[in-house]
């Protein structure tokens, strides 16, 4: 009887395992997604007096759905490219003559998972500055300016294309 009786407490077992499953397989592909985390510094005086080159960097990570079951080839995105524009915020003095000329720059950057990556932006030149900006030499007046960028990127495993907008504020003055 006790044969008999663990028999079915074996197939009942087996039966409700069956049933219910042993869990899902959700986690065994785990999916990387890119995160811009934002701009390091996240703003900028830029003083127009000597005209030099300003660049700021754009920090990108990746997040893992599961860390254990990552492949890092398979897990990183590139970033390919970015789009630059500007608009101006306020400039009350009116010394600005013309707002950079936008741009669009090629780098094929690779983000790894666990490695941040710091993306070098030229956010305006010295000629610029020179030509546009000498208005503000000898006063206290400042120009708030904010660059659109969108960084267009792409994940290595499937070829999955996403864009990041980003907006960037700067102000120009005689600092």
């Amino acid at each position: 009887m006790k044969k008999k009786r663990l028999a079915q407490l074996a197939l009942a077992l087996i039966a409700t395992v069956l049933l219910a499953g042993c869990g899902s397989n959700k986690n065994i592909e785990p999916t990387s997604e890119l995160v811009l985390q934002g701009a390091d510094p996240p703003s900028l005086n830029i003083g127009v007096n000597p005209p030099l080159d300003h660049q700021t960097y754009f920090v990108f990570r990746i997040k893992l759905s599961d860390k254990n079951l990552s492949l890092v080839p398979a897990d990183a995105w590139t970033i390919e490219s970015y789009d630059l524009s500007y608009s101006l915020q306020s400039d009350p003095g009116g010394h600005l003559v013309a707002l950079p000329a936008g741009d669009h720059k090629v780098m094929n950057s690779k983000v790894k998972p666990g490695i941040n990556l710091r993306l070098p932006v030229g956010i305006v030149t010295g000629s610029y500055l020179r030509d546009n900006a000498q208005g503000f030499v000898g006063t206290g007046d400042t120009a708030i300016v904010k660059a659109h960028l969108v960084f267009h990127a792409r994940r290595t495993k499937d070829g999955v294309r996403q864009s990041f907008p980003a907006r960037f504020l700067f102000t120009l003055g005689n600092f």
